[in-house]
């Protein structure tokens, strides 16, 4: 059997990325890779995170705002995208980074993260740890909900729990309104570049929250309503904020049009 009659058989996941050689017996593909290694003590942590990426299916199902995963290198490792620029939040905290991202590319990282977050819900998973810390930019400044070693499926318990800036107190089991209760704090982060309440204790972040007293919304460019929503438990699914979000994004849009 010739090399032109033989089938090789590529993983869906792998399949679109750069061939960088061919054999008789076999095609090299370039993976933008990275190796997640645990230590042997959290080998739960290692376990949830993949159990999280074989709930979500094939790679070709996989929604395009979710980390890639790539496989298990060994007892300790996994292979996962390569985020070039990082996280939000490093992106956005280095020299010029908050400076040079458009408002239109911010708003767009709260829809595809919103989204993503959204596919983890149909699949009965809430991430449990959503902030900019999490949420990563490609080569193209997309953005991709990462970091599942705590999260919770079918309502396991979680091995994580989100920033003291992103939960409610009162809220102390992952549910669709403590993950909208982070996505609002994670835009706030977006837009402003810093997390809310930066700078107090931990006791006051909470004692403010309890009061019902939240950071200031005057200074956001938008989302001023959405976010208050999202503090508030306004949105009884993420699926209902992401409307909202896809309805505010396309007035931003015409706005920004009428200015430019």
């Amino acid at each position: 059997m010739t090399f032109s009659e033989s089938k090789i058989d590529v993983p869906d996941h792998i399949r679109h990325n750069e061939t960088v050689g061919a054999g008789l017996s076999s095609w090299v593909h370039r993976l933008n890779a990275v190796a997640k290694c645990y230590s042997s003590t959290e080998k739960t942590a290692r376990a949830r995170e993949i159990a999280v990426y074989e709930r979500l299916g094939s790679a070709a199902r996989w929604h395009e705002g979710i980390m890639r995963f790539y496989g298990i290198l060994d007892d300790q490792c996994v292979v996962l995208q390569f985020a070039h620029n990082g996280s939000i939040r490093q992106y956005l905290s280095q020299p010029l980074g908050f400076q040079r991202v458009s408002l239109s590319k911010k708003l767009l990282w709260a829809e595809q993260a919103t989204s993503a977050i959204a596919f983890l819900h149909s699949k009965n998973v809430f991430h449990c740890d959503i902030s900019c810390n999490n949420i990563f930019l490609d080569e193209n400044l997309n953005a991709k909900v990462g970091d599942f070693a705590g999260s919770s499926i079918d309502g396991a318990e979680c091995l994580s729990w989100y920033e003291t800036s992103h939960s409610h107190p009162d809220m102390m089991d992952p549910s669709p309104k403590t993950e909208v209760f982070a996505l609002g704090s994670t835009f706030y982060e977006m837009l402003l570049g810093k997390p809310p309440f930066q700078g107090l204790s931990e006791l006051a972040i909470q004692e403010s929250f309890k009061d019902r007293r939240y950071p200031s919304l005057e200074s956001l460019p938008t989302l001023q309503s959405i976010i208050a929503n999202c503090w508030g438990q306004q949105y009884e699914t993420v699926d209902e904020l992401s409307q909202d979000l896809r309805e505010n994004g396309n007035l931003s849009h015409c706005l920004l049009s009428l200015l430019n």
